[in-house]
């Protein structure tokens, strides 16, 4: 196996005028606190389209990396008409970018900083595409997660698309953004109470955004305003958002109803599905109406209070999969030390991997390195910098996986922090139910968890899966 690939620094790779893969990158049309938008052209492709480039580098966060790893996974993954159409990626090494069709149309978000007054209907139009547009992503066992106005986009004719897949969940790849808990939650205004505790697989935590955004189209307000702390964002817990028809008189009843059931704090007193949601904002005949539908002004006092003890001892509540029917297959998880350079551990590592994906046509392999830490204070150079070394192991990583050849559905590299790095690889493959762990064993650098125990002996007695060693 050749020694580890030059890694070329991002800012230096895109600008525009270059061409990147076919790729000719036109203007830069955003630049986020995540990632840089160019617009850009290739020959053979009539769609216009659109580079995501993760910002790595000096003061960058590394979350940035793992957001663009979630994005390129799902994003690849999905097929709706709501979503981008994928167009490729590139080399984590020399060139990391997303493509995508470059989708016309407003982000929602700005017609309402524009001041617009939705009319009813139109926040019924809009209600309904948003649930029907998630319903095609659930349907792929794809939650989003991060719903909300700046991410939904509306052109002219009315279409809508979702976007931004950075804090996306898919029940059949692992969950890192789950694994590093560093990554915030999603947008204040529209998470959900069971992502601020953490859950990251409820489908249902999309119903709540919707009901969030419904609820600032048709009266102007935040339903629960926009906390920027921990015990902010817990009151939702609890808390009830004051009735839209307190604040918008002539809001039918049957829509107050739809979208105070959409907030409910717990997921299953809220409509079940997306789909199911979508029928009764075009049928309200269907609408069951209850005591949500008649609220004028804000629950009373008492029935606050219990509903703030009963959150004391909040549970979320038990959640299935989006899809039904889907056959779960086996994950195999291959530790690679990417600290050190056993070229010949690697290639036999790599040999007995490519046997055990043969065993299982349907299995999975994610390849997995710990590190120890990354830098409080950035380096001046990318190599220097937290989400530099971050990459850096991860390039690693992709280049160990690309002999076997593994199509991108079945394969996926991350990287975690831990001081500890078997109970991390434990805990990875109890949190995501993997089927074996291959590990390797070397002589040159026995890694040792404690003086009198090695971290492989750690992994073999604590695995909650077999786990397949390969010495040299």
């Amino acid at each position: 196996m050749s020694s580890s690939p030059v890694i070329q620094a991002v800012d230096e790779s895109f600008q525009a005028g270059k061409t990147i893969d076919g790729f000719v990158l036109g203007e830069e049309v955003h630049r986020g606190g995540m990632a840089v938008l160019f617009s850009a052209i290739k020959a053979g492709i009539d769609l216009p389209i659109l580079l995501k480039i993760p910002r790595v580098g000096r003061n960058q966060p590394v979350e940035s990396l793992i957001a663009f790893e979630t994005e390129l996974n799902i994003l690849g993954a999905l097929d709706s008409p709501f979503v981008p159409k994928f167009l490729g990626a590139g080399n984590m090494s020399t060139h990391p970018y997303i493509a995508m069709q470059r989708v016309q149309g407003r982000p929602l978000e700005d017609l309402i900083r524009e001041g617009k007054k939705f009319s009813i209907e139109e926040v019924i139009q809009i209600g309904a595409l948003i649930a029907q547009a998630v319903q095609s992503l659930h349907a792929q066992d794809v939650i989003h997660l991060d719903l909300k106005p700046e991410n939904i986009l509306i052109d002219e004719q009315g279409r809508l698309t979702l976007i931004d897949f950075g804090l996306a969940h898919h029940t059949h790849y692992p969950d890192l953004l789950a694994e590093e808990m560093r990554k915030g939650v999603g947008s204040a205004p529209y998470v959900s109470p069971e992502q601020i505790m953490g859950v990251r697989e409820d489908s249902r935590s999309d119903i709540f955004s919707i009901g969030a955004i419904m609820y600032e189209l048709l009266t102007g307000e935040l339903p629960f305003g926009n906390p920027q702390s921990m015990g902010g964002l817990r009151k939702r817990l609890w808390a009830e958002p004051l009735p839209p028809r307190a604040l918008r008189p002539e809001t039918p009843a049957w829509l107050q109803e739809i979208i105070l059931r959409c907030l409910e704090s717990r997921a299953a007193d809220r409509y079940q599905s997306a789909m199911r949601l979508c029928q009764c904002l075009r049928d309200p005949e269907s609408v069951r109406l209850t005591e949500r539908a008649d609220r004028l002004r804000p629950l009373g006092f008492f029935t606050h209070l219990k509903r703030w003890w009963r959150a004391a001892g909040y549970v979320p509540s038990p959640c299935m999969a989006p899809s039904i029917g889907y056959e779960n297959a086996p994950l195999i998880i291959a530790a690679i030390d990417t600290r050190q350079t056993d070229m010949l551990l690697r290639d036999q590592m790599q040999s007995a991997a490519r046997q055990l994906l043969q065993v299982s046509p349907e299995s999975r392999l994610v390849c997995l390195s710990t590190i120890a830490g990354t830098p409080a204070i950035d380096g001046s150079h990318e190599s220097e910098t937290a989400s530099g070394i971050v990459r850096n192991h991860l390039v690693q990583l992709m280049a160990w996986a690309k002999p076997l050849g593994l199509p991108p559905e079945r394969l996926s590299c991350h990287v975690l922090e831990a001081m500890d790095p078997a109970a991390r690889i434990v805990e990875f493959a109890q949190d995501n139910s993997a089927s074996l762990i291959l590990i390797g064993a070397s002589h040159k650098i026995p890694n040792k968890a404690a003086p009198w125990r090695t971290s492989m002996t750690k992994i073999v007695e604590e695995s909650p899966c077999s786990v397949h060693i390969v010495r040299v």
